[in-house]
């Protein structure tokens, strides 16, 4: 599934790692030469086969003089030797070695990240099996005047994954690298000299004593890492973006979230990763979300100014450096109220972020009939208790009831005097019903509505 995940806009800067484009088609042994753009580094003779032939048992495909194997696509492939005999007193393969090298167009660029892959399927021919083959890049084409090993460390490789030793399908063998300089070439083979590791595999040519290799479908593409920016701050909600994502690409982030954006909510390293194959690639980046400074005011206060003419509001200390605001053009934490209506204040400072609440004052002198929607039962004084109140001369019927959730009730009185004392109840929402009526008038006003208590 992951190799769905590949995002395949970048180049290749193998011109013909599929090995299907030749200058003649090959009809002999040591001709990797026909194959556009490929080439021996030394002494050793790499082999190029293509179905263009059509002769079996020669350089032809699927059947050619090294064994049936159908090229993983198209109709060409190249062959070369891990090692080409075997010392019987040394027990040990000999210090023949085959290689194919090709041209990097463009050349790759230091400090670009690099996703190499090739395929190699074991020769039918072969007698034994090697546990490494690799890919060097290098400035220049490694020449050697003999057949001998490559003394180089190639950049990515096989290594000590297993074996490989299958005859009868195509192996992938895969890295990722970063280039720390301007290569222009790149180098496939074994290049592991004496101790090489090898394994003994079945044949049905018991006299042939080497390890051959098929190789296919070579492929060098640049893998950019996601960029998330610098390290960030914010007073809510950041949403993380993958920087000019690629379309063809899929991120996993640190969260289990998968795609280019993340929204966040709180304060933390967050980290998101490119599903690739072969280079999972990955940045990070610090989120700070500030903490909004806590402002105390009730939901909403009843007031009769006829008695009171002043209330006065207290949302305690500020945190040093902040500043109060309040809509009536105060400022500090206290202010001081004359009149029915919204009072709203903002609080901010430096490097706090902004908080804001808003109280509605209600004149229980001039209102009729008011019934107020939220109850603090906190013990702090104010708004402690729930009271619908009504500015009559004589009322001769009051009933006042509030139910739960469940339609019981939770308070009941005849007194226009009596509150609501909602401190052993959940906090939450309430159901009211209210019924007044008034001397000299039969009309008997009706109000219902919720009240929430809030602590």
């Amino acid at each position: 599934m992951l190799f769905g995940t590949v995002p395949l806009g970048a180049q290749d800067h193998v011109a013909n790692g599929d090995m299907e484009l030749y200058i003649l088609c090959p009809d002999y042994v040591s001709q990797i030469d026909r194959c556009m753009g490929w080439n021996r580094p030394t002494a050793g003779t790499s082999d190029y086969f293509n179905a263009c032939l059509g002769v079996p048992f020669s350089m032809s495909v699927p059947d050619n003089q090294m064994g049936d194997e159908p090229a993983r696509s198209g109709d060409g492939y190249t062959g070369l030797y891990a090692f080409g005999g075997f010392d019987i007193n040394a027990q040990q393969p000999n210090s023949y070695r085959e290689y194919i090298t090709h041209a990097l167009n463009p050349p790759l660029v230091p400090g670009t990240t690099y996703a190499v892959s090739f395929f190699v399927s074991l020769a039918d021919v072969s007698k034994y099996a090697v546990n490494d083959l690799g890919a060097l890049f290098s400035m220049a084409p490694p020449t050697r005047s003999d057949d001998h090993p490559i003394a180089r460390n190639p950049q990515v490789s096989w290594g000590p994954a297993g074996w490989l030793d299958d005859k009868s399908g195509w192996t992938r063998i895969a890295g990722c690298f970063t280039a720390d300089s301007a290569y222009t070439t790149l180098t496939i083979g074994n290049f592991q000299g004496a101790g090489l590791a090898f394994l003994q595999v079945p044949t049905n040519y018991p006299l042939t004593d080497w390890s051959y290799y098929y190789v296919d479908d070579v492929s060098v593409r640049s893998v950019e890492a996601p960029q998330l920016g610098p390290d960030t701050s914010a007073c809510g909600p950041v949403l993380l973006q993958v920087i000019d994502p690629d379309p063809g690409a899929s991120y996993l982030w640190s969260t289990g979230h998968t795609g280019p954006e993340l929204l966040v909510s709180t304060s933390g390293a967050y980290a998101v990763s490119l599903l690739h194959p072969q280079c999972p690639l990955s940045d990070s980046i610090m989120v700070t979300i500030g903490e909004h400074i806590p402002i105390a005011l009730p939901a909403d206060t009843l007031v009769d100014l006829c008695v009171h003419p002043t209330v006065t509001f207290d949302i305690g200390p500020l945190p040093s450096g902040a500043t109060a605001l309040w809509s009536n053009g105060t400022q500090g934490p206290h202010c001081m109220v004359t009149a029915s209506g919204e009072l709203s204040v903002v609080v901010e400072g430096p490097g706090l972020c902004p908080s804001s609440a808003a109280v509605l004052v209600v004149d229980a002198c001039a209102w009729p009939l008011y019934v107020p929607n939220a109850v603090t039962p906190n013990g702090d004084g104010i708004n402690d208790s729930w009271r619908p109140v009504w500015q009559a001369e004589r009322i001769t019927h009051w009933q006042v009831q509030v139910f739960d959730r469940w339609g019981r009730a939770v308070f009941s009185t005849n007194d226009p005097t009596l509150a609501w004392d909602p401190t052993e109840v959940p906090i939450g929402c309430y159901a009211y019903r209210v019924e007044a009526a008034e001397a000299g008038s039969p009309a008997v006003r009706f109000v219902q509505g919720q009240v929430t208590v809030v602590r």
